[in-house]
């Protein structure tokens, strides 16, 4: 056999093997519509756009100069809830200038306002970011606590913590997701739950008392991308077993009507608040609230 016919047959026999190799690598690649598919499989897991939530990754609250306290430290939690001027004698409705006159008075008189973290942190450490200390709070979610008390917790950069009842999104008296969003975002305004239908839950079923809480929780949470961890009871009607669901679905806090400063020893599923009616001029707020 000539060397031109053994170089012939070897380079058919290195071509062949060349064109196995080719399918077979080939056959091993995902094609197109496997990629694509691929794709579509990863898109849905990402498609909730959930980012972190607050719990995960919580604002630094930097304690070291805060204040220790060899006695239990107490504090008032203010109780609003409309902020609109009234001529039927309704006490839950307070006049947007009062309610301004209100806030003068605590930044007058170098109070300092707490988030519901900082709350926690005072109850569970005790100890205080300074020695005047108070926790202000309106309830429901009236419109006007958007329109009327959002600009003033900003102009006078107070805080406040506003208890939202879920199933109000779709009412005209209501602030509703854009402008919860909004104050949600700012570091003036924190929003915590009021369950979502505002039913005395001492009426109700554990399975309904739970449904209340935790779906109120998850639709917060949802939407504002944080870890709700305050329950505000509806009415102030609650009982142990109510506080026992309370923690069992994830809750810190639960506040009430109950008159008085808020405690540890109270517990902190059952913490008192101080109510604010209308007709308290700067003057009288202070009073009231210090009791002199």
């Amino acid at each position: 056999m000539t060397k031109k016919k053994i170089w012939f047959l070897v380079s058919l026999l290195i071509l062949e093997l060349v064109l196995v190799g080719v399918f077979f690598t080939k056959k091993d690649q995902p094609s197109a519509v496997e990629i694509d598919q691929t794709s579509q499989s990863t898109i849905q897991i990402e498609s909730t756009d959930v980012e972190p939530i607050k719990e995960e990754l919580p604002e630094h609250i930097d304690t070291k100069d805060w204040i220790t306290s060899e006695e239990t430290i107490s504090f008032p939690i203010l109780m609003y809830h409309s902020l609109t001027s009234s001529d039927d004698g309704n006490t839950l409705k307070v006049p947007p200038h009062e309610f301004k006159e209100h806030m003068e008075w605590l930044k007058e008189n170098d109070y300092y306002t707490l988030s519901p973290e900082e709350a926690y942190i005072v109850l569970t450490q005790n100890k205080k970011p300074k020695d005047n200390i108070v926790w202000v709070t309106l309830d429901d979610g009236y419109l006007n606590n958007y329109t009327e008390g959002y600009p003033i917790f900003e102009e006078l950069k107070l805080k406040g913590t506003i208890n939202y009842i879920t199933s109000k999104t779709d009412h005209d008296a209501y602030f509703h997701e854009k402008e919860m969003k909004e104050m949600s975002e700012s570091p003036f305004i924190s929003i915590e739950s009021h369950t979502v239908s505002h039913l005395d839950l001492n009426t109700l079923s554990d399975e309904e008392i739970r449904n209340e809480l935790v779906q109120s929780k998850d639709w917060l949470n949802q939407e504002l991308n944080q870890e709700t961890t305050v329950l505000c009871y509806p009415a102030g009607r609650y009982d142990e077993r109510i506080e026992q669901i309370a923690e069992e679905t994830g809750y810190k806090m639960a506040i009430t009507t109950e008159p008085g400063y808020a405690s540890i020893n109270d517990g902190l599923f059952a913490l008192k608040r101080v109510r604010v009616s209308p007709g308290y001029d700067k003057e009288q707020f202070g009073n009231y609230l210090t009791g002199t």
